[in-house]
């Protein structure tokens, strides 16, 4: 689907993007500045050099001619290095600096923007920030160069004869057309060229990840003509913005042959009719030579313009992604696992329930119910990634948002088969307790009977495992994350149905063992033992509480 492009807002994400580093910018033109009034010191050079060995052919003039020019332009080339150093700098700052930002609108926008492995792409966005780098320095040395150049000559020139001044004007008004005819289609297709780009690359991403869905003859049929239709759009994109590009270098190369050659026709035109001397003509020619130079080039600087515009699009929308609210009045610490549900309504297309009931502190329950969504809007609400629409949850006497967010996360842990970040195992476990010493992170390994497996593998508990656990198996997987909770000592634990598949056996122990645990426990489970936990908690359309002698029965209402 087409995008609507919006160059005004393009153009302020470019500037918002370039302004922190502005300081950089204003030193380099200051340098460019510099070096381009020292390089005139060539051309003047010449001039007078004519007009001395003209007039007096002295030696000692020619020396002292030489020296000074060899002085000038030595300043000119410390200011150029000093220019490329600064360049250097802004390289640097400005990746630390989007990097910086890039990484923390990922960590904190609400969960329901990447939920599902949704918008996941987005950092992708983080290569265009190596377009920021190479183009800018490019633009401040070498477009700014010639941009000066091209101003300073015109000027210097225009002195020389009224004509002269005619024939730039004209040089610059044409220009300007080049510029407005074609620039805004460039601009427009360099974004569409930077869509289809990440487009491709998050398809060829998600054949990746989905490796094995692809490995039937029907599906790699798929694969290669979806990959097949991304190549078309590109080139199709590629080809539309080359139309732009090539247009403008055709007319700056055509107005570079006509300059050049008018100049000469005219420059000689004026020495004959004694409107203007050798040196003077010797002298234009030498300025505008390299002006016309510059300008046949000119469309190579504003192709890494247009190249600022798609990658100002990408990573200034990556960094107004939504956020999460993180100034609320939550400052509480929990420090109870008691959870009291008041009127609470829970409810996905025209199905609904509410709970109202009492889960005591430290109290396991399995929870069986009909209603597949209940558990994920249940785990939504108690780690606030998403707020009841009818009644409250109470953490102890407090309600969820009377709680610090993220310690309130931090104290409800839950137990899926989630990824996780690429990590070792023990860093995955230290994650989950910091502080925990040697022999804890092996207390809980033992606890859940995963020590032997990770002894047997090549680096033991070094193994460095990817998002879903692998080498380890889907099982061993759940069961270090039931390690790692064991560390992280919650207050709640939520248990999905992945923990169904587990041996009877295996399970048996490891619920026995879960009892014990000093926290709340909800298991969502298809299977629940008798005798095991405290209660069942049969979620349906009513909520009933059944194998329980002593906890308060809750009551719920469709």
């Amino acid at each position: 689907m087409e995008k609507n492009i919006d160059l005004r807002q393009t153009k302020k994400y470019l500037v918002s993007l370039l302004k922190p580093e502005g300081g950089f910018f204003g030193v380099a033109a200051v340098y460019g500045v510099a070096i381009s009034l020292l390089t005139l010191a060539v051309p003047i050079a010449v001039q007078t050099l004519i007009n001395s060995i003209a007039n007096i052919g002295s030696i000692r003039a020619v020396t002292i001619l030489a020296a000074i020019l060899f002085t000038t332009l030595f300043v000119s080339g410390i200011f150029s290095a000093l220019r490329m150093r600064v360049m250097e700098y802004y390289e640097r700052r400005v990746y630390t600096r989007l990097v910086s930002q890039l990484g923390l609108k990922t960590i904190m926008p609400p969960h329901s923007f990447f939920e599902g492995r949704r918008n996941t792409s987005i950092t992708h966005r983080y290569f265009d920030i190596m377009t920021l780098q190479k183009n800018i320095p490019s633009l401040m040395v070498d477009g700014f160069a010639l941009v000066l150049q091209i101003i300073v000559g015109f000027t210097l020139v225009s002195f020389y004869h009224p004509f002269l001044f005619v024939l730039n004007m004209i040089i610059l008004l044409v220009m300007y057309l080049v510029w407005k005819i074609w620039g805004p289609g460039a601009k427009r297709t360099a974004i569409e060229l930077s869509q289809t780009k990440y487009d491709t690359a998050k398809w060829l991403n998600d054949v990746a990840a989905a490796h094995e869905f692809f490995k039937s003859s029907d599906h790699m049929d798929y694969a290669g003509r979806n990959t097949e239709s991304f190549i078309k759009n590109y080139i199709a994109k590629h080809k539309g913005h080359f139309t732009f590009t090539f247009s403008q270098a055709v007319s700056f190369l055509l107005l570079y042959a006509f300059a050049s050659a008018t100049l000469l026709g005219l420059g000689g035109f004026l020495v004959v009719q004694g409107q203007l001397s050798i040196g003077q003509l010797v002298a234009a020619e030498l300025i505008m030579s390299a002006v016309f130079f510059g300008i046949s080039r000119f469309s190579q600087y504003l192709k890494l313009y247009y190249e600022l515009y798609g990658a100002a699009e990408k990573i200034g929308s990556a960094l107004v992604i939504p956020q999460e609210e993180t100034h609320d009045d939550g400052a509480r610490i929990p420090s109870s696992s008691k959870l009291v549900f008041k009127r609470l309504a829970l409810s996905h297309f025209e199905d609904s329930c509410y709970l109202d009931a009492t889960l005591e502190a430290g109290h396991k329950y399995f929870i069986t119910t009909r209603k597949s969504w209940v558990q994920k809007q249940l785990v939504g609400f108690l780690k606030r990634f998403e707020r009841p629409a009818k009644g409250e949850i109470l953490l102890g006497d407090y309600s969820l948002f009377d709680y610090d967010m993220y310690e309130l996360r931090q104290a409800v842990s839950t137990l899926d088969r989630s990824l996780i970040v690429e990590c070792t195992i023990e860093e995955y476990l230290r994650l989950a307790a910091p502080e925990a010493t040697v022999a804890e992170v092996r207390k809980a390994l033992e606890y859940v009977g995963l020590d032997e497996v990770i002894d047997n593998l090549d680096d033991g508990i070094a193994t460095r495992i990817s998002v879903l656990g692998d080498p380890l198996q889907p099982l061993e997987f759940l069961l270090l994350k039931l390690a790692a909770a064991v560390l992280s000592k919650p207050q709640v634990l939520v248990i999905n149905q992945h923990f169904d598949a587990i041996p009877q056996s295996i399970k048996e122990r490891l619920l026995e063992r879960i009892a014990r645990l000093d926290c709340t426990v909800l298991y969502f489970t298809n299977m629940p033992l008798k005798g095991v936990f405290n209660a069942t908690l049969n979620l349906q359309d009513v909520l009933y509480v059944e194998d329980s002698a002593t906890d308060n029965k809750g009551e719920g209402h469709e």
